[in-house]
């Protein structure tokens, strides 16, 4: 596949000075192209529009995501067909630039130009739209010391990073990470406790000082002491975080959360959910092995295996599962496994500042299927409505459901 050719013609197309013989060959090159290739493609060639080169990274994305609403909006055809007494299967990819160009993909861009000059920033932007919900794109992740200094963590504030004993740092993808350093202002307060925060619309990964990696999931919160003790490395979980242990023998490595069971590992990778509204603690293993200690017994997990209880439990449910449908959060994706439109929505509110969902129809569809996190929650419940017999209404802060 000539991708050269193929972003050539989609450029011409977008300008709208292709001839009819290279339409042709447009078409061709379309159909014989994987569709993650062809949104690739589109996301450069946007990228380079000449108005998009004032854009933050922030509106770029939401525009982009405009761009691919209208374009759903257009689309009659879902492309996943029910069957019935079955889940649903969510489609990961729901279109693609040939979709975009038979439903005018110059409407599109021109909607893409025409925003521009009105746009001062993301506020207004956001205010313009009002039947839509956009992610936060201004909140930064924060850390409470052990003084009970707040600080905010953001790019060029050196003293402050310094003071919160973080280093702000880029992994091999340019994402931004939060590395914690040992630090000589923190050694008085070696027994307290420092939080790092994160907002909500936001995930944040961290870098403990002891080499273990840790994503937060969108208002989550991870408690750590300013020094690990010589014996133990212990951290507390409020909401959802991802770990990826560095590997002490000598020192294990505890999670605590509000109401679940301690998590002791060696060195492993797995997830934990602990929201505070579901009362108990869901652990994922994806590597290793790690065992669970509540206040009446213990239990061992393996890779693939998930356990979910309090501490307080007699017993906990434990089951296999696909762990991606657990982690891909981290990734930047939503996955579900036979969920009700009911559990999706609470998933979604966590990221999305929804004040209240209300149902005028209840469905007794499940869902299963994995799609990627936008800008705009309009968007995202698009896709649902392609594949499910309800409809979502989006009216000022609040989701109504609706057949």
């Amino acid at each position: 596949m000539d991708t050269t050719r193929l972003k050539y013609l989609l450029e011409r197309h977008i300008s709208n000075t292709i001839s009819v013989s290279e339409s042709e060959e447009l078409w061709i090159l379309l159909r014989e192209t994987d569709p993650e290739l062809q949104e690739k493609l589109l996301a450069e060639i946007l990228e380079d529009i000449t108005y998009d080169r004032d854009l933050n990274e922030d509106r770029k994305q939401v525009i982009y995501d405009k761009v691919i609403t209208y374009v759903s909006e257009g689309q009659s055809d879902p492309k996943v067909i029910p069957i019935s007494n079955r889940p649903f299967q969510l489609f990961k990819r729901y279109t693609s630039i040939a979709a975009v160009l038979l439903v005018g993909l110059a409407i599109g861009v021109w909607l893409w130009t025409m925003n521009l000059p009105n746009m001062q920033n993301e506020t207004s932007l956001a205010a313009t739209d009002v039947d839509d919900i956009y992610l936060t794109q201004d909140s930064l992740p924060f850390i409470l010391l052990p003084d009970g200094d707040t600080r905010l963590l953001e790019e060029g504030g050196d003293n402050v990073l310094t003071h919160a004993g973080v280093k702000l740092i880029k992994d091999e993808g340019g994402n931004i990470v939060y590395a914690v350093q040992h630090q000589v202002n923190l050694e008085a307060f070696s027994d307290q406790k420092i939080i790092f925060s994160t907002p909500k619309g936001h995930s944040s990964k961290i870098l403990l000082a002891d080499g273990t990696q840790v994503w937060l999931n969108s208002g989550s919160s991870l408690e750590y002491p300013a020094i690990f003790s010589a014996t133990e490395r212990r951290v507390k979980l409020i909401g959802e975080g991802y770990f990826d242990v560095a590997h002490h023998t000598e020192k294990p490595f505890y999670v605590e959360t509000e109401k679940g069971p301690v998590i002791e590992v060696l060195g492993t990778s797995f997830n934990v959910a602990a929201y505070q509204e579901e009362g108990k603690t869901t652990t994922t293993l994806v590597e290793g092995v790690v065992r669970l200690l509540g206040h009446n017994h213990t239990m061992i997990l393996k890779p693939n295996e998930q356990a979910a209880g309090s501490a307080y439990d007699a017993t906990w449910r434990k089951q296999v599962v696909n762990v991606d449908d657990f982690i891909s959060w981290k990734d930047g994706y939503f996955s579900f496994n036979a969920r009700s439109i009911e559990e999706i929505l609470a998933v979604v509110k966590r990221w999305y500042n929804i004040e209240n969902i209300e149902f005028e129809h209840y469905s007794k569809e499940r869902f299963t299927g994995t799609f990627k996190r936008t800008k705009s929650l309009k968007s995202l419940l698009l896709k649902l409505e392609k594949i499910s017999n309800v409809k979502f209404h989006i009216k000022e802060r609040r989701i109504v459901v609706t057949e």
